[in-house]
């Protein structure tokens, strides 16, 4: 497809717009038209993405009360390096609790443009996600779908309440959700070909590059696929200069994590996923109920892909290797879903819209039916999320999956929305008490939280995350003694021994009072506060990952 031309948005010579169709019961079903004009073709699916965009933002902002408190880690991050004081957490100590450096650099261009970092993401994060769906789209057209296949895509792939949730939470999830999803598209344009074109190649290097430094685990979905055309076109200078892209963007960040921070790893992978402080059944629970949330089951049964010799040579091999990945993550997941990535099924979410639209090539014929049973699911899921709870998880419920634990299965993104509000106004109150408090010096908090240390630049925080070091582990009591403040968290696991080490010290007492005492109802009152201690501990992490704590 080399120099090919484009009409209506199409190339020319592809079945689909550009050409009359033989069987309309096939490609027309939904919309009783002559879908050899492309004019007449193109007019609902104009109609429909502009309905889809303004509904689609309107869930976003729906939603938009929940950001993750993660969110304020990286944009911490990013404003110290905007500042010029490095891509650090605490100036002077570097080391990386960066799950997603792509993430991270974007945030510091828009903090050096002079924007918060955090809610210009997340205004861009809606546009992300819609330009994979807009691909996709685009690709149905060409293909020559009809307009319930669209739909059908973006009831499944697009109006996913979790995949909205995480869209406007402030993370990686939106923009591994537009990588993914055009890299799944690109495969897809280049297995119906029959070949890759030079500029398919280039870029499916770049996207793979990308996702790569966006999350790591994504290797394990793009791996298998490049490999596929690593091995069949090895012959094609344009292969090579593909395979020096992706590793020179991949590469690139691994050695500057490495001589930047001494690990290629962030401090999560040590925190959560190597040490593994969750039971194994809590992944495999995650992984199963979002098998059933995300609608696919309603469509998996469905599948009539058709005999594979009937296909093009990569064709064949795509979805071998596709079988591959799918395998490979699946046995990831089954180990870290509910370990490493958090609530809400964000680990699976990226991957949402590349799936519905595999599902939807599969599927023979889309009736109206389906398409009404697969928008009253997501209708249902999208009031339950926004009413009941941001991590439904209803296989708990079976037995062997009862000892699973959901995190935040009842807390709605109305609730988290307050208590971000909460931390923003506690970080308001800590300024204004150190300023009056007299105390010298750098004032040091403990957080069990990663959001208040964005409001709070000039403190040096202890947080879990950013406070790691490989020869001391995490030495939380150590950390506590050596804070001006410590943060109580009702909800917290370790909210009693966080209270018990702070009364314990000399300057603070047994007796002591809450600062800013506040209770919020997160599946039942909890009580948050701050102790305040003039006199703390000398405590040094060391400047780097591999620090000693003395």
């Amino acid at each position: 497809m080399q120099g090919a031309r484009f009409k209506d948005g199409c190339p020319e010579g592809r079945s689909g717009i550009n050409q009359p169709y033989k069987n309309k019961k096939h490609l027309g079903r939904a919309v009783k038209q002559d879908w050899s004009k492309p004019r007449r073709r193109l007019a609902p699916v104009i109609v429909v993405s502009f309905v889809v965009a303004l509904a689609f933002v309107g869930l976003c902002y729906a939603f938009s009360g929940f950001v993750a408190d993660d969110a304020f880690i990286v944009g911490r991050y990013a404003m110290n390096a905007a500042q010029g004081l490095g891509l650090v957490y605490n100036p002077g100590e570097r080391v990386s609790a960066l799950t997603s450096p792509l993430h991270a650099l974007i945030e510091t261009a828009l903090a050096a443009l002079g924007l918060d970092p955090v809610g210009a993401y997340r205004v861009l994060a809606p546009v992300m996600v819609l330009a994979g769906w807009a691909a996709v789209v685009r690709l149905l057209v060409c293909d020559g779908k009809g307009i319930r296949d669209v739909i059908l895509f973006t009831i499944v792939g697009l109006a996913s309440p979790f995949l909205i949730l995480w869209t406007v939470g402030g993370l990686e999830t939106p923009l591994l959700a537009m990588l993914a999803t055009l890299f799944a598209v690109t495969v897809v344009r280049a297995g119906q070909r029959g070949a890759a074109s030079e500029p398919a190649l280039l870029a499916l290097a770049v996207l793979g590059g990308l996702m790569f430094i966006t999350r790591y685990d994504s290797l394990l979905v793009t791996g298998p696929v490049l490999v596929v055309f690593l091995v069949r076109e090895a012959r094609r200078a344009a292969t090579w200069l593909a395979v020096a892209l992706a590793l020179a963007i991949a590469g690139g960040w691994l050695i500057f994590a490495q001589v930047y921070y001494g690990d290629i790893f962030p401090t999560s992978f040590y925190v959560k996923f190597a040490i593994g402080t969750r039971p194994r059944i809590d992944s495999l629970s995650s992984l199963l109920n979002f098998l059933l949330l995300s609608g696919l089951v309603l469509l998996v049964f469905r599948l009539r892909p058709g005999p594979l010799s009937a296909r093009p040579a990569l064709a064949r091999a795509l979805l071998r290797a596709g079988f591959v990945s799918g395998v490979l993550f699946l046995l990831y997941a089954a180990r870290s879903a509910g370990e490493h990535m958090m609530f809400g099924y964000r680990m699976f979410l990226p991957y949402l819209m590349p799936l519905a639209l595999l599902v939807v090539l599969g599927l023979p014929e889309v009736t109206r039916r389906l398409t009404a049973i697969a928008a009253l699911w997501q209708a249902g899921l999208i009031a339950t999320v926004l009413f009941v709870g941001i991590n439904l998880a209803p296989l708990t419920r079976l037995p062997g999956l009862d000892r699973a634990y959901a995190e935040y299965e009842f807390v709605t993104p109305r609730t988290y929305g307050i208590f971000m509000d909460m931390l923003t106004e506690d970080a308001k109150r800590i300024n204004d008490h150190w300023d009056a408090s007299g105390t010298g010096g750098q004032p040091r908090i403990y957080l069990r939280t990663g959001g208040t240390g964005y409001w709070i630049p000039d403190f040096y925080v202890y947080e879990t995350l950013v406070s790691y070091r490989k020869n001391c582990g995490l030495n939380e009591r150590s950390m506590i003694e050596a804070s001006h403040y410590v943060q109580g968290l009702g909800f917290s696991a370790s909210a009693e021994k966080v209270e018990a080490v702070a009364r314990e010290r000399a300057d603070i007492g047994a007796g002591a009072e809450w600062l800013f005492p506040t209770t919020i109802d997160w599946m039942g009152p909890m009580e948050t506060g701050y102790f305040f201690g003039s006199r703390p501990e000398t405590f040094d992490l060391g400047d780097d990952v591999q620090g000693n704590c003395d």
